[in-house]
């Protein structure tokens, strides 16, 4: 018993006495002294102890038991550092892993510290291509290697991580990838192998691009391909495969090879092409994984070769044919004919007239073929004579050819508004004598041009009879003029009455000839006297409408050129008579004024019209009493709205009537109707505007021009007539200036604007002063005990004596009148004024 008890005294007392290790390492262990590291990486271990002076000889211990040696040239070493052992590894390798010491001796008994290095390796992929090719239709294995310490959990995954792919009949996940059994060119994708490691949560991804490798499969398979003879062909063959295939392209069996085929990735160009170039083609794509091939015919298409066509005779009522050949085409071309001027087609089922018998030769399928059309007319007659169109068509491209058919007719002459059935001319009278006076003679007639024009084909000659006499050209009597096919002009200038009547014109050409009577008539001076109709009447004037009459035999024969008026006092005879002449145009009214007549008077009016011959018949006297004098009529304006100046404009008008009594002057005032602002938007200013003084114009002076107003306004002007009776009625009118430099706030500001300002800044001012004062005066009275009025005052009672050197400085009043008894006058635009724009103008005369 009591050597139990002395045994576990024994151990109680190493256990407690025995000394706790002194030595330290870092960096720290966790749990059972092991500390982590990663392979490939760099890694030291520093070993020190506590209690510096009484350990000493630290050095550190391999797995293996052996101390480490200090050389820096080794891959792992050891080095001291202010009396710290340092462990160095300059990279880690598997083998490192192991149970290290750190010894030392410690008040002359040995210590040590025991660490455990544990390794670690992060997620690497080797052996991966990011890139692969599988082989469709066979099971395909997709690489993928991973590698880390602890070992890693592979998973696959497709389209992204949202589809995990795992075991099944399509999927296998092995060591060395992923299987993909009896791939197909659907299982192209990219594909994402993932490792993971759980107990140091790190994860890697490798994406990897699968591209199922397959023999060609045709996108585009070539097809048969008609092409033009001369024109280039492009034939498409594209197949899809993997890898990409190669295309190989032949004519008969043949490969084609030379400058005139140009091969692309997906397609066969041949270079103007022609006839030899119809035929069998082939396009071959292949790979490593297999081939395919599709033949497809070239047929080259010609265009229409049509052969010259001659011109066509055929006499009228005769049947006309007009072939159209074809030499050559393919495939067989269709012919067809139109109208060549209107572009109509030509066809039996809307001309009965019409035959179109064509050949019955078969299309070749390789050989080019001719072919024909003929165009039967019959009767012929002379609408179809005209160019023909032949139109010969397939599907290379449409050809035309031009035929004339002349269907030949006799000379037809024809009645127009050029070439009329009877003409006018008439003899002349000279100075010795008047129209129907016996003492008078008659001198060579007015000159009158004939015009005679035929049809007919061949085009046809024409000549002049007169009483079956052929007319010769002499120059004198007969002058032939445009002596042409199908046209002709005969001047005339009679002598005398014998020279009036029948003439003849001749149309001749080779089918035959036709004849057509001109008259020659006598022309006179109109034989209907004109209408008179009183329109207006005025003090000083008359206002009439005239009618003529348009007809030939009314008029002489003779268009009227003038209406000629006269006019007399009821108590006189025409012997003292007024006249005056009026041009007619091509209008049947006519509008005539009489003016400069006395007021309040009785006159007799006739008018007559005038042709070349002369004189006419008058018409019916209309009696007409003019008004008594009284006031001008309003003025009319000449003048346009918009003037041409901002400031000023000028003014134009007339006065169509003086009332009876001569316009003694007129009078002229004006006032602003608005403005545009700022924004070109219209402010009304008829409270602001105030009329002008008024301008007392001398007549027969008819304008003015207006100043000193303002830019961009709307004004109104009034102008009054006046004579001795008195003023006209007022009719006022609008006039624009042009925008200016001058602002719109100060050009249109009111004009007791400036007096309201200057009221606020006084008052404003005196607010002012006010507040000053009773800040000095409060200033004064806290310093003071005075405020600023009893020093003024010397009524301070205070015993400070204060000295203010005070000098009030004079002011200076400045009375403001008017410099002219006019309480207005006129401003100008250059000035600076803050008025209204309505400013009246002192009164002035133009004379």
């Amino acid at each position: 018993m009591m050597i139990s008890l002395l045994l576990i005294l024994v151990l109680f007392e190493q256990v407690c006495v025995s000394p706790v290790t002194r030595i330290v390492v870092l960096p720290k262990p966790y749990e059972d002294n092991k500390v982590k590291a990663v392979i490939n990486e760099k890694f030291f271990l520093t070993c020190f102890s506590q209690n510096q002076a009484s350990t000493s000889s630290l050095k550190w211990l391999s797995p293996s038991g052996q101390p480490i040696s200090n050389d820096p040239t080794l891959r792992i070493y050891t080095a001291l550092n202010n009396q710290q052992l340092m462990l160095h590894f300059e990279k880690l390798e598997p083998t490192d892993a192991g149970l290290y010491a750190c010894q030392g001796v410690h008040d002359g008994l040995p210590d040590q510290v025991k660490i455990e290095l544990t390794l670690e390796k992060k997620i690497s992929f080797h052996d991966t291509k990011l890139e692969q090719f599988i082989k469709a239709g066979q099971d395909q294995l997709v690489q993928c290697h991973a590698s880390s310490i602890p070992g890693p959990e592979i998973a696959w995954f497709r389209h992204g991580i949202s589809t995990n792919l795992k075991n099944d009949h399509k999927y296998q996940i092995t060591n060395d990838g992923l299987v993909i059994k009896n791939v197909q060119i659907e299982d192209e994708a990219i594909y994402l192998c993932q490792a993971s490691v759980t107990s140091t949560g790190e994860i890697k991804r490798a994406q990897i691009n699968v591209q199922v490798m397959h023999q060609p499969i045709w996108d585009v398979k070539p097809i048969d391909t008609d092409g033009v003879n001369g024109q280039d062909i492009v034939v498409r063959c594209k197949a899809n495969a993997k890898p990409v295939p190669k295309y190989s392209w032949f004519r008969n069996g043949i490969m084609l090879v030379g400058e005139r085929y140009v091969f692309t990735a997906d397609s066969l160009r041949i270079l103007k092409s022609n006839v030899n170039d119809r035929g069998t083609y082939t396009c071959e794509a292949e790979n490593n994984s297999g081939k395919i091939s599709a033949n497809f015919r070239i047929n080259i298409l010609v265009g229409p070769v049509i052969a010259p066509l001659e011109e066509v005779r055929v006499l009228e009522g005769n049947e006309a044919r007009l072939k159209c050949i074809v030499r050559e085409a393919f495939p067989k071309a269709q012919i067809t004919w139109k109208y060549a001027d209107t572009l109509e087609n030509i066809s039996p089922s809307s001309d009965s007239s019409i035959e179109i018998v064509a050949d019955s030769i078969e299309d070749s399928n390789d050989n080019l073929v001719g072919s024909w059309s003929e165009l039967r007319i019959k009767p012929a007659d002379r609408r179809y004579n005209r160019n023909i169109t032949c139109v010969a068509s397939n599907k290379a491209e449409v050809n035309e050819r031009q035929v004339r058919l002349i269907v030949e007719y006799k000379p037809t002459l024809l009645i127009n508004s050029e070439s009329k059935e009877f003409y006018y001319s008439w003899l002349n009278v000279d100075s010795s004598g008047s129209s129907g006076s016996s003492s008078s003679h008659v001198s060579r007639g007015a000159s009158v041009l004939m015009t005679c024009i035929a049809t007919g084909e061949p085009k046809p000659q024409i000549t002049w009879f007169f009483k079956t006499e052929q007319i010769k050209h002499d120059n004198v009597k007969y002058i032939l003029h445009k002596q042409q096919l199908g046209l002709s002009q005969l001047e005339v200038i009679p002598d005398g009455l014998e020279d009036f009547g029948d003439y003849q014109c001749k149309a001749e050409n080779t089918v035959g000839s036709s004849y057509r009577n001109i008259e020659l008539r006598m022309a006179t001076s109109p034989s209907l006297p004109p209408m008179l109709v009183l329109q207006a009447t005025k003090p000083e004037s008359v206002n009439f409408q005239v009618t003529v009459s348009n007809e030939a035999e009314s008029n002489g024969g003779l268009p009227i050129h003038t209406i000629k008026a006269q006019w007399r006092f009821l108590n006189s005879d025409w012997s003292n008579q007024n006249e005056k002449n009026f041009p007619v145009t091509n209008a049947e009214r006519l509008l005539v004024h009489v003016g400069a007549l006395m007021p309040d008077t009785e006159y007799l009016f006739r008018v007559a019209g005038v042709n070349k011959v002369g004189l006419g018949k008058w018409s019916q006297e209309i009696k007409i009493k003019t008004l008594s004098r009284r006031q001008p009529e309003p003025i009319r304006v000449l003048s346009q709205e918009d003037c041409t100046a901002s400031t000023k404009c000028y003014i134009e008008w007339t006065s169509d009537s003086n009332g009876g009594s001569p316009i003694r002057d007129y009078l002229v005032k004006w006032r602003r109707l608005s403005y545009k602002d700022s924004s070109n938007k219209h402010v009304d200013t008829n409270r602001l505007g105030r009329w002008s003084d008024v301008v007392v114009i001398k007549a027969p002076i008819t304008n003015y021009e207006i100043t000193s107003i303002l830019p961009n306004s709307f004004y109104e002007v009034d102008v009054v007539a006046r004579n001795d009776i008195g003023p006209s009625a007022s009719q006022p009118f609008r006039i624009r200036t042009l925008p200016g430099q001058i602002g719109e706030l100060e050009a249109f500001r009111k004009p007791n604007e400036s007096v309201i300002n200057r009221i606020i800044l006084i008052c404003g001012s005196i607010i002012a002063a006010i507040i000053l004062f009773i800040i000095i005066d409060v200033l004064l009275l806290m310093k003071f005990d005075c405020g600023l009025l009893a020093i003024l005052t010397k009524s301070c009672t205070n015993q400070k004596e204060i000295t203010i050197d005070f000098k009030p400085t004079p002011t200076k009043i400045v009375q403001h009148t008017n410099k002219s008894n006019h309480p207005y006058k006129p401003i100008s635009q250059t000035e600076d004024h803050t008025g209204n724009a309505s400013i009246p103008l002192r009164p002035k005369e133009n004379v």
